[in-house]
């Protein structure tokens, strides 16, 4: 992948949150000015704890997918502008992080469009393409932590082609349960738990892997610590139902990546 293509990607990617962006505000303020923003009215007792009952917050839940879809855009503008003239393959999967973080918004759709209780194409749509979010975010992730080296520049398209064909597969294969729709705007699909714990032990690996990529080269930058907060962030933000969930995850997702890409922007310049 030529510099030009991969900034002509972040590019794309960026103009594609944006209006994404733009969208779903609009979406927002005519659900709110024709009263048709519906809030969830069950809370399925098998998977929902009487304190994440007690704690909910519709509005927070709505703040947390805007924020996703701030994030990927200023994200994406980020990586053109401070890596425009950087041979780097970390960014490459980090947009492609980035493309996963901002999928999480479609959750938007299911109160915009009142799908709580009706089995529609929207809907399925919906958890599919969460499902593929869930799967790409994390694995990207961890292929920029195994896959960044210069010996990996020449299989970069390889690599992507194999993350998005995974993402794809598991989105595809995994059943969902359309019958219950989650307070979080997300449609409960099958083996959850299993998924979840994949998903924990992919970001980990992503983590542990970077933490020992600096200490085999002898590096003190902030980077490895900046990767860590900006993964638990991502991992709160997801299931983030409360005001405090909110906050806190965001914390640690914006200032993570402000962290991470500072590094990686010094160690580049550098170099």
């Amino acid at each position: 992948m030529t510099l030009k293509t991969r900034n002509v990607f972040f590019i794309v990617l960026f103009a594609c949150f944006f209006a994404a962006l733009i969208t779903n505000f609009a979406l927002l303020f005519y659900n709110m000015y024709s009263g048709s923003l519906i809030e969830p009215d069950t809370f399925p007792a098998a998977h929902i704890s009487g304190f994440y009952a007690t704690r909910y917050s519709f509005a927070a839940v709505i703040l947390s997918l805007f924020l996703f879809l701030l994030y990927a855009t200023l994200g994406s503008i980020y990586l053109y502008i401070q890596f425009e003239k950087t041979q780097s393959l970390e960014v490459i999967f980090f947009a492609v992080f980035l493309i996963g973080c901002a999928i999480e918004a479609v959750r938007l759709y299911v109160p915009f469009f009142n799908l709580w209780h009706s089995l529609s194409t929207l809907l399925i749509f919906t958890g599919r393409a969460v499902l593929f979010g869930r799967t790409v975010a994390p694995a990207a992730l961890l292929f920029n932590a195994v896959f960044s080296g210069t010996e990996q520049r020449q299989n970069i398209e390889r690599n992507l082609i194999v993350l998005l064909v995974i993402s794809i597969t598991m989105a595809t294969l995994i059943p969902l349960n359309t019958a219950i729709v989650l307070p979080n705007f997300c449609i409960h699909w099958g083996a959850s738990k299993t998924i979840l714990t994949m998903r924990m032990l992919i970001m980990a690996a992503a983590v542990l892997s970077v933490f020992i990529n600096m200490r085999t080269m002898g590096t003190k930058e902030k980077a490895p610590y900046g990767f860590l907060s900006l993964t638990v962030g991502y991992a709160i933000c997801c299931i983030a139902n409360s005001f405090a969930a909110v906050i806190i995850g965001n914390i640690l997702l914006y200032a993570g990546t402000a962290i991470y890409l500072g590094s990686l922007h010094r160690k580049y310049l550098w170099q």
